[in-house]
């Protein structure tokens, strides 16, 4: 197939017509595996790993009783088991299954088996505190389809060599796959435009951002707005294209991108509504930059190569610049004459952030994400799951003051502490309805907001890595992201 900036719409989805098992949103197989329990229950010394649902599940205690509780997938229809190995450039049989060239998927890496006891020790410890609150997911990859296989891409770029990460990620540290999924409308060759248009971002903001050295509370969301994030994407471009002040820009602070962040958040508001053809270059980021981002586009390896376009990260000494080996596989092409921005390909959506592909979460979203995904109470108004929530609340309190950015050395301000209080005391309560509970917390959680409210830098917004299982689709998204598998080294799982 040519390439889909070469066809009009209606030729590109004539194709599709004929080539149903090229769509993006095809069905997906089946697993060819199952969990290999005696090798998982060694590697992370976890007697409990006995079953495939147990891989991406936690334990709580409620009323005396231990619960299993779904937090990697949406429901037991999302469990599909995808082997992988973790050699460079090994075929990836299994995983090829699901992946063909040129398609993008999100990963979210976890150490959620050996840690899947939500106990009240675990969170004495601030950092094992907040990675409980994250359900154990700590690291958002690309995973990119090529014409040899795949490859995983991340922020930092230097995160495959420096970590042994490898095609895939270490045998001890698995990850949830997914995929985006399109609302309303939208026509298979629209989806695959789109899909590309995020993997040729993906490898811009590869260039030339910089990771945050703490990532944990104290970095800022600077683009938790859409005019913010074009703002960044015009930046990114102009930097490529050899402006050291924009190159600057980027590694300010306030502008410094972490794994979901990069990886994510912008991959996918940027790729989704800010195609790369000249109408839309033009519109967003000048009339004067299409032919040089054109040409830039259409470069293949060389995008790459040592001195070609401005670079964080250097020269190598292949001809290369440093850690591009996974990436320059990767190829980069323009959008399409015919895509819009996603946004304006649905109209009347109720839009966060002025067209945001979905909405940043701020410290309430956090805490109300984990509770209620922890220990589930619609339709369970009892004193044994009240009381359960109210004490978890309790033992997240550090973790949650830390992912604040809170510390010894700079305390929450004594009003946060006396809301957070009330709010424990107003959980630990029983209600007639699960809306009950949330009409009582309200004047809480808004308190809270204003306290920690988002500021003109962003502080106070994140996109947390298990922000990942959340999207869902809402009316206030543009998108849902949907679980295509789990990837599990192969050691670990056995053939059906």
């Amino acid at each position: 197939m040519s390439r889909l900036a070469d066809q009009t719409l209606a030729q590109a989805n004539a194709w599709y017509a004929q080539n149903p098992q090229a769509r993006y949103d095809r069905p997906l197989p089946t697993s060819a595996y199952t969990i290999n329990p005696a090798t998982a229950q060694t590697l992370w010394k976890d007697p409990t790993l006995k079953t495939e649902r147990s891989l991406v599940t936690k334990l709580i205690e409620v009323g005396g009783k231990w619960e299993e509780v779904p937090t990697h997938i949406h429901s037991d229809k999302d469990l599909r088991l995808i082997a992988y190995q973790n050699v460079w450039k090994t075929k990836q049989r299994d995983l090829l299954r699901f992946i063909q060239p040129g398609e993008w998927y999100l990963g979210s890496s976890h150490h959620n088996p050996g840690n899947r006891h939500i106990v009240q020790s675990v969170f004495h410890d601030e950092e094992k505190g907040l990675e409980m609150l994250k359900f154990s997911i700590t690291h958002i990859r690309n995973y990119i389809g090529v014409a040899s296989g795949m490859v995983g891409t991340d922020s930092p770029r230097s995160y495959a060599n420096q970590h042994s990460a490898g095609h895939v990620n270490p045998k001890d540290y698995p990850a949830l796959l997914w995929r985006i999924r399109f609302l309303g409308d939208i026509s298979p060759a629209e989806q695959r435009a789109y899909v590309n248009n995020v993997r040729t971002w993906s490898m811009l903001l590869q260039k030339v951002t910089k990771f945050p050295p703490d990532y944990n509370g104290n970095d800022n969301l600077m683009t938790n707005s859409y005019a913010k994030v074009m703002e960044f994407g015009s930046n990114v471009l102009n930097a490529v294209l050899g402006s050291r002040n924009a190159l600057a820009t980027l590694h300010s602070q306030a502008e410094q991108v972490y794994c979901s962040e990069a990886g994510m958040h912008l991959a996918l508001n940027l790729g989704l509504n800010a195609p790369l053809n000249q109408a839309s270059v033009s519109a967003l980021f000048g009339a004067d930059k299409w032919a040089k981002v054109s040409t830039m586009l259409n470069e293949g390896e060389a995008f790459w190569r040592n001195g070609k376009y401005l670079d964080y990260y250097g020269n190598g000494t292949d001809g290369f610049m440093q850690n591009a080996e996974q990436n320059r596989l990767v190829e980069l092409e323009p959008a399409p004459a015919w895509l819009a921005a996603l946004k304006d390909r649905l109209p009347g959506r109720p839009l966060a952030g002025d067209g945001l592909v979905f909405r940043p979460w701020d410290v309430a979203d956090m805490i109300e994400h984990f509770i209620k995904t922890a220990i589930p109470r619609k339709g369970r108004e009892t004193w044994e799951v009240s009381n359960a929530q109210a004490e978890l609340l309790l033992w997240l309190k550090p973790g949650i003051f830390h992912s604040m950015g809170f510390s010894r050395s700079n305390p929450p301000p004594p009003p946060l502490v006396m809301l957070f209080d009330t709010l424990v005391a107003k959980v630990r309560r029983n209600y007639e309805s699960y809306e009950a509970l949330r009409a009582a917390i309200a004047p809480e959680l808004q308190a809270a907001q204003q306290i920690v409210a988002p500021k003109a830098l962003g502080a106070g917004a994140f996109v947390p890595p298990h922000m990942v299982t959340s999207i869902t689709g809402d009316a206030d998204e543009l998108i849902a992201l949907e679980a295509v598998g789990q990837l599990f080294h192969e050691d670990v799982l056995k053939a059906k």
